[in-house]
């Protein structure tokens, strides 16, 4: 087997017990003992995956000998044991692109892969995030009748659409995303599918748990859910609101928190978020002036993931911002006392390499 038709490489340092999940990438994926690695040439793979005691000096030694021995900088992923920081440290001396908790499955290599190969083995990730996108539009449209209608949310078809997008953007790509929602949806649809791609892109790359980034996509899609009451042509307008029109729009956080808590079982900082998604540090946001230790850290990074997707919307009045523009804004309201300055640059990494 060559590199000409083995993309990944993945190095393990025992034989696997059980069928490994490199069998659900046969066609690309090749297993290979540790004590081989020095014998086989690195650069004919697209990519290395290694499953190792990263807490052993002899095996961070052979890594390191070969690994730094290539002329090109592939990327190489680490699993490691929930909890060991030495791993994690070693990971990161050995260049990790990305890590993994062990054990290892099927979905966590597909987390890993994704960004060098971002199209699925068994289907083409284009029409796979426009399915999604449709769906989940669909689960807004549903969320947002029923707080017209007073109804109690469709939380099941809500929490399907959250994990669909969680699978997509990590398969596909933040880019990925962001470019089929803007080329199949408009207005609020638009404006809510972008922001939660953008939270859930931002969660995986800072590597939040598996619950936390559910829970952050979840508020992204929810967001803006108050804004069923608020009339089209406000949401629409192309120019600047009237104070009567903002006070209108103003009331869009407060109606969705309402409805949230009265109709739906939703953790209290996703609830937060709803509710102050506006407010900023230095007190001058809406609806409750909250001032930066009143503010949770879920709200705040809804917040700039908020302001980051309106930049990137594409409307028929104005194009979508380039990424670049965008994060400079956001870091211009950092110096301003409004954003928090690590968040920002967490998102700014999310995003270059998302």
């Amino acid at each position: 087997m060559t590199g000409s038709s083995v993309a990944v490489l993945m190095v393990t340092d025992s034989p696997a017990r059980e069928p490994h999940p490199a069998a659900h990438w046969s066609a690309i994926a090749r297993v290979a003992p540790l004590s081989e690695i020095g014998a086989l040439d690195l650069s004919a793979f697209s990519a290395i995956l290694v499953d190792a005691d990263l807490s052993s000096t002899a095996t961070i030694d052979r890594l390191k000998k070969s690994l730094q021995a290539l002329e090109r900088n592939i990327p190489r992923y680490f699993l490691v044991t929930e909890g060991r920081r030495v791993e994690m440290v070693q990971a990161n001396v050995l260049r990790a692109h990305a890590t993994e908790t062990r054990p290892l499955t099927a979905e966590g290599l597909k987390r890993l892969l994704s960004s060098t190969l971002p199209q699925p083995v068994d289907e083409a990730a284009d029409t796979s995030s426009a399915a999604i996108a449709r769906a989940a539009s669909r689960a807004l449209g549903s969320a947002f009748e029923s707080l017209r209608s007073n109804t109690a949310l469709d939380s099941t078809t809500v929490a399907r659409a959250s994990n669909d997008i969680v699978d997509s953007v990590g398969a596909g790509g933040l880019g990925q995303w962001l470019d089929t929602v803007r080329a199949h949806h408009q207005g609020t649809y638009q404006h809510c599918l972008l922001v939660t791609g953008v939270l859930t892109n931002f969660a995986q790359k800072v590597g939040m748990s598996q619950a936390d980034v559910s829970k952050l996509t979840t508020a992204g899609l929810l967001h803006d859910i108050g804004k069923a009451t608020i009339p089209v042509a406000i949401l629409e307008k192309p120019g600047k609101l009237s104070a009567e029109e903002f006070a209108e729009i103003a009331r869009h956080p407060i109606e969705g928190f309402d409805y949230l808590t009265a109709h739906a079982d939703l953790s209290p900082d996703i609830l937060a978020a709803v509710r102050g998604h506006h407010e900023y540090l230095d007190g001058s946001g809406y609806p409750d002036g909250l001032m930066a230790s009143q503010i949770g850290d879920l709200t705040r990074i809804v917040t700039i993931c908020d302001i980051y997707g309106a930049l990137s919307e594409r409307r028929a009045y104005k194009p979508a911002m380039p990424p670049a523009q965008a994060l400079a804004i956001l870091e211009d309201m950092c110096v301003a006392g409004k954003l928090e300055t690590a968040l920002v640059r967490a998102l700014r990494q999310a995003v270059e390499t998302g």
